[in-house]
């Protein structure tokens, strides 16, 4: 029987997870092991977290049908570009979102990529632009909110999962992020706009009154009415590459997402949360991700975002999506996928603005 790519990686993900699962036996009695919860056994490889059983036990999919049935009809949809994505069109566009003027996205490379298709499918004129989407200027984003840095430039603690992990720990008030920045396009009364924030928490943008870039971004957006602004959001991939450090909670990541959307709730009447798409774990000497940290990821902060943002809360889940995709370069890419992805997913959002 041949199988299909989609059905290639998933196998290939069940090899990681058995892989997984034989060296958490191995070394059941080594001292570097801890738990997640009290049922999941993990492995502590490079400071990496790897759940060993969320592949296993719920499937490589989505955790949809694990949130409450209301959220699930009518909050919640699964990114599907091979359908013109019909179900995530049919949920939003019956939502509060439809037509709102103001759109603002958060997130790395990835966002940035789907923003920049959005750009081109974009179907109102555009008489105002400010920023750039391509741009080798990593300090940039803190110029783009024209707001004041803070005199002494506080480093990121480790523990508490923040962010910067590369080139802006030694240039403070500079991104991680090489290659995309800051934009805005519209007319004055509608706006589309995205911002380059790769982390749930991080401490490159600091401002007198602000310790780190979300609360920066909060401010940056704080406006007179707060329903007419959408906050499209996504973070996941980088956070994982500094998931080093022992003294780390379990569900910091969760704690960090719901501490940066409360920051955007205050700013932005209506949430969108994109889901962590699946990565290659190709060269894991220097790709940290790990698929089973991310679907554990997923299904935790579904969760959260369900019952913590009932009524004004939307969940994309994309991991399916990615599944599918072809990876870019020929697959030799460890997170990026080929064009028709992005292109697809700003496909959606252009029917939503």
């Amino acid at each position: 029987m041949k199988l299909n790519r989609s059905q290639l990686k998933r196998a290939a993900a069940l090899v990681g997870v058995l892989t997984t699962l034989c060296l958490v036996v191995r070394d059941s009695n080594d001292t570097t092991q801890r738990f997640l919860s009290n049922e999941s056994l993990i492995a502590v490889s490079s400071g990496i977290d790897l759940k060993s059983d969320a592949p296993e036990k719920y499937g490589l999919k989505k955790y949809g049908s694990l949130l409450p049935e209301s959220y699930r009809q009518h909050n919640y949809c699964e990114l599907d570009n091979k359908s013109g994505n019909e179900q995530c069109k049919l949920t939003m566009g019956k939502s509060a979102l439809i037509s709102k003027p103001h759109w603002h996205f958060f997130g790395d490379s990835q966002m940035a990529t789907t923003f920049k298709n959005l750009l081109s499918q974009y179907p109102f004129e555009v008489s105002v632009k400010r920023g750039a989407i391509r741009t080798n200027d990593r300090c940039m984003l803190m110029k783009y909110m024209n707001v004041e840095k803070k005199d002494a430039w506080i480093k990121p603690d480790a523990k508490f999962l923040q962010g910067p992990a590369r080139y802006a720990l030694g240039h403070p008030f500079c991104s991680d992020m090489n290659g995309w920045g800051p934009i805005m396009v519209g007319d004055g009364k509608r706006s589309i706009e995205f911002l380059n924030v790769e982390f749930a928490q991080d401490v490159e943008m600091q401002t007198p009154t602000t310790s780190t870039t979300q609360e920066t971004a909060a401010l940056y957006l704080k406006n007179e009415n707060k329903d007419d602004h959408v906050c499209v959001v996504n973070a996941g991939i980088h956070d994982q590459a500094i998931l080093k450090s022992p003294d780390t909670l379990p569900d910091q990541f969760v704690n960090n997402v719901h501490t940066y959307l409360k920051l955007l709730d205050s700013v932005c009447g209506n949430l969108i949360w994109v889901g962590i798409t699946e990565v290659q774990e190709i060269k894991p000497a220097s790709n940290p991700q790990r698929n089973a940290v991310s679907l554990e990821w997923n299904q935790k902060v579904y969760s959260m975002v369900a019952n913590t943002f009932p009524d004004n809360s939307f969940i994309i889940d994309v991991w399916d999506e990615s599944v599918a995709a072809p990876f870019l370069s020929e697959g030799k890419q460890n997170v990026h996928y080929d064009n028709p992805y992005y292109d697809g997913f700003a496909s959606l959002f252009a029917s939503l603005v």
